[in-house]
């Protein structure tokens, strides 16, 4: 293990790597001279498959530090069919080979995402009623959930051989079960979130499949849930059959990640939840809408829309805004964030449950339900469509204003039931 740790901390030097490969908090880091040299005193299946993983994720790289460390790496015998003889369904990581590049972009997961993972363009167009909808939202309480109505994430370095898997029982009747025989890892470890809404996602390396939960609950070593999807992790993070969301963009998506907060950094767009969303319309990314307009708005917003914070505005130099706040209002200058769900907030924004962390603690956002007071609201507006008219929206997506809610009551929201209909436009 000390070997590992050697070699992740000097292949998370290089940019090529970054966003490809994740692994656990490693601690205190030791001295090695050259990760081919970590390589070669390092024993046991779980350090090679890891190795390997690290090999084949730089089969790209594009820059001198990642080759330097593939050469280094494929010195030491990663990459020969003789390195990983004798592993097979034996290591504690990663089983096998996995000889999945990283994406285009340095996209970890979702690559054909381009709506999660594209900074929004200058002179990006608004919305005709961007005006009234970014009044409305400006007003109420804005919030990051972090604690009971999180969710919590299962990374694909967290699914070893040996983590148990089962089938996930749905208990709604909306339609054909979206996970029928899939089974689905669930480590020993796993936390639900206590909120009502149970939000769970766990991202399978073994089956490359993103299994999203609604209302989940623990039973043995296997989860029951209320409803859910499952998604490609290598797709564009949007369900076409069952759903864990509102609008059907999946759970995995769009999170704020407590890494990401402990970096200062959030590199895609972001999800809300709102108490003003438009019935009957539907934008792209979204698939459906759960759409109620809960508090009566004026100008409500229709799942799907994209709203983006004034991009002019200097948020280094907002009096008392906490670091964490800085993230998240720099990313949403940068990408945004997508209406997703209904929820009982003016907006409520997903984050991560970690609660072994102090990510959050650290970065000033203490509590479940974090104020986000220093944001400036006001400086909202609404884009006219996912790229702010920049680009066209993708075809064959599903935009139909009569297309029915599946699932998702959304964070915070106080357990809003969805609708008994489905569409079949499912995930997250």
């Amino acid at each position: 293990m000390g070997a590992l740790k050697m070699v992740v901390t000097a292949a998370l030097a290089t940019s090529s790597l970054l966003g490809c490969f994740t692994v656990p908090a490693l601690g205190t880091q030791a001295q090695l001279p050259t990760p081919a040299a970590a390589v070669a005193v390092a024993a046991g299946c779980g350090w090679r498959q890891t190795a390997q993983q690290l090999f084949d994720n730089l089969r790209s790289a594009a820059d001198p530090g990642g080759t330097r460390l593939r050469d280094s790496l494929a010195a030491a015998g990663a990459g020969t069919p003789a390195f990983l003889a004798g592993c097979a369904d034996t290591a504690p990581g990663v089983t096998g080979r996995n000889t999945r590049t990283c994406p285009s972009g340095a996209r970890p997961y979702f690559p054909k995402a381009d709506w999660l993972w594209s900074p929004i363009p200058s002179g990006a167009k608004l919305d005709p009623s961007s005006t009234a909808m970014a009044g409305d939202l400006a007003s109420g309480d804005h919030i990051l959930n972090t604690g009971e109505f999180g969710v919590a994430l299962v990374n694909p370095d967290q699914i070893s051989a040996s983590t148990p898997r089962s089938t996930v029982p749905l208990s709604e009747n909306w339609g054909g079960n979206p996970l029928a025989g899939v089974k689905v890892p669930v480590p020993a470890n796993l936390q639900i979130p206590p909120g009502s809404d149970g939000h769970v996602a766990i991202a399978d390396p073994t089956t490359d499949t993103v299994v999203n939960l609604w209302v989940t609950k623990k039973t043995g070593t296997g989860l029951a849930a209320n409803w859910g999807a499952a998604t490609p992790l290598d797709g564009d993070g949007r369900e076409h059959n069952g759903s864990s969301t509102g609008a059907g963009i999946a759970r995995y998506a769009a999170v704020v990640r407590a890494s990401e907060i402990a970096a200062g950094t959030i590199p895609h767009a972001l999800f809300f939840s709102t108490n003003m969303v438009k019935p009957g319309e539907v934008r792209y990314p979204a698939t459906k809408t759960d759409g109620s307009n809960m508090d009566g708005a004026s100008a409500p917003i229709p799942e799907g829309a994209r709203v983006q914070l004034d991009p002019s505005i200097d948020v280094d130099t907002i009096p008392g805004i906490s670091s964490g706040e800085k993230a998240i209002a720099k990313a949403l200058q940068t990408y945004g964030a997508y209406v997703g769900d209904n929820g009982g907030a003016r907006m409520a924004f997903i984050a991560e449950y970690a609660p072994d962390s102090n990510a959050y603690s650290q970065a000033g956002l203490s509590g479940d339900f974090v104020a986000l007071d220093h944001i400036p609201w006001a400086k909202l507006r609404v884009l006219s469509d996912w790229s702010g008219g920049t680009q066209t929206t993708p075809t064959g997506t599903d935009t139909d204003p009569s297309t029915s809610s599946g699932a998702g009551s959304g964070s915070g929201s106080g357990g809003v039931e969805p609708s008994a209909a489905t569409c079949g436009n499912g995930q997250r």
